[in-house]
């Protein structure tokens, strides 16, 4: 970064699945609230949420392979980041205010090379840091993360899916400890559970986090979202992904639904996918160190209890099936071609008889 006026910055890096839209669209619709409290929330990352920063940071063989990168109408990186330096500098020093506050989910996950680009970029415009990061129970989000996953065109089946390495993502602790190395003059871990909410309330909660004096009823919110599908509507898209793939060339995990998804939260699609408990009480017992260790050495707790609340089960199913019967109601909501109707029947019938764990 060109030299700027420093600022006292907030990163807000997530993680995902723990009502970072929420805080974003807050914070983009309150700007002037926050501007006149000494926070700028700039737009040169992006319009809500702070995208472009978490490309920035990550170096180019990072870079190219991202969902955000690929449908991004960018430039070559270079180029790309020569512009977002030029235009947060000028963002920046047309702005009187002291607090800078950034916030992108994606950054939590980011690579040690990509911490240590993220250090160089504060260490140009900060003079103080304070990181703050919210984390959910690692079988709720698992769950969770497979329907966004779903919707940016992920093929396969939950039960699948889940056999993977997953240390990057819920070995929480570790993730911490790599965060640490930008030194930030505060570090916040709050849990994702709204009972120990601040003043019950994720945005009161968030505003205390990131030490912002605003008061929580100045602020105009935005309608909350119900973002889950159930079963129904997430096989569904599954099934599309397929057909993309297998039909039309496409890449899994590489492509939006955005439009159906959206179509889909107007109709109800049954209950939300899960795993079986004793599934989800092993891949839970997985972490059960390090969330000790995040309780005692980030939220000094000498209890070592990260999690209070119990894992999610009301509304909640174990089969992963869209019965081909109910197909075609829902390819007459999404508007899908009639020609790739027959397709799609057969991917249903296939998926709705594949043997299961």
């Amino acid at each position: 970064m060109s030299p700027v006026e420093p600022r006292d910055v907030v990163l807000h890096i997530g993680s995902g699945k723990t009502g970072t839209s929420t805080i974003q669209r807050v914070l983009r619709r309150n700007a002037d609230l926050l501007l006149a409290g000494g926070h700028v929330y700039p737009r040169t990352p992006g319009q809500v949420r702070h995208t472009k920063l978490g490309l920035y940071v990550r170096p180019d063989d990072e870079l190219v392979g991202r969902v955000d990168w690929l449908e991004g109408d960018f430039p070559e990186p270079a180029e790309f980041r020569r512009r977002f330096r030029r235009q947060l500098r000028r963002e920046l020093a047309g702005s009187t205010a002291e607090g800078v506050v950034f916030s992108d989910e994606g950054m939590f996950g980011a690579s040690d090379r990509a911490i240590r680009r993220t250090r160089r970029f504060l260490e140009g415009i900060a003079r103080s840091v304070r990181l703050v990061v919210y984390l959910r129970r690692q079988d709720d989000h698992l769950v969770s993360r497979y329907q966004q996953v779903v919707k940016m065109g992920e093929i396969a089946p939950l039960a699948t899916w889940i056999q993977q390495e997953w240390d990057g993502t819920y070995d929480y602790y570790d993730r911490l400890t790599s965060w640490q190395r930008i030194e930030p003059e505060a570090f916040v871990v709050r849990p994702f559970e709204r009972a120990r909410f601040a003043g019950g309330s994720l945005v009161h909660d968030f505003l205390q986090a990131a030490d912002i004096e605003l008061a929580e009823d100045e602020l105009t919110h935005t309608e909350a979202r119900n973002e889950s599908l159930g079963v129904e509507g997430t096989e569904l898209l599954r099934i599309l992904n397929l057909h993309r793939v297998q039909h039309e060339g496409a890449w899994p995990g590489r492509f939006g639904n955005a439009a159906h998804v959206a179509r889909l939260r107007e109709v109800p699609t049954g209950q939300v996918l899960t795993l079986p408990d004793a599934d989800l009480d092993t891949f839970m017992a997985g972490w059960a160190e390090s969330n000790r260790k995040v309780a005692q050495e980030f939220l000094h707790d000498p209890t070592g209890e990260l999690f209070r609340a119990p894992r999610k089960t009301a509304g909640t199913t174990t089969e992963q099936v869209l019965d081909p019967a109910r197909l075609d109601r829902y390819l007459e909501l999404l508007e899908i071609p009639e020609e790739q109707h027959a397709t799609l029947r057969a991917i249903a019938e296939r998926e709705a008889t594949r043997p299961r764990p």
